[in-house]
C-alpha cells in the first residue's frame, strides 16, 4: 500500500468514527463503498465518538 492509499484509508477511518455516513466518507475520499464499509466493520461501537458529547466536553475543558 503506497502513502496516497493508506492517507484515504486513515482519512476514511477517522470520519468513520465521528459518524459521517458512508456516502459522504465515499465522495471524500474517493474509495468504494464496500472498502469503507469493510473500514467500518472493524472500527469498535465504543471507538465511534458522540459529536454532541465530544462539543460539550471541549467547551468544559475551555471554561477551566
Amino acid at each position: 500500500m503506497n502513502k496516497t492509499t493508506k492517507a484515504k484509508y486513515d482519512l476514511a477511518t477517522r470520519m468513520l468514527k465521528v459518524d459521517i455516513s458512508i456516502d459522504e466518507v465515499a465522495l471524500m475520499s474517493g474509495l468504494t463503498i464496500d472498502e469503507i464499509e469493510k473500514l467500518k466493520a472493524g472500527i469498535e461501537p465504543e471507538e465511534i465518538i458522540d459529536e454532541a458529547a465530544f462539543a460539550e466536553k471541549a467547551l468544559k475543558g475551555k471554561d477551566k
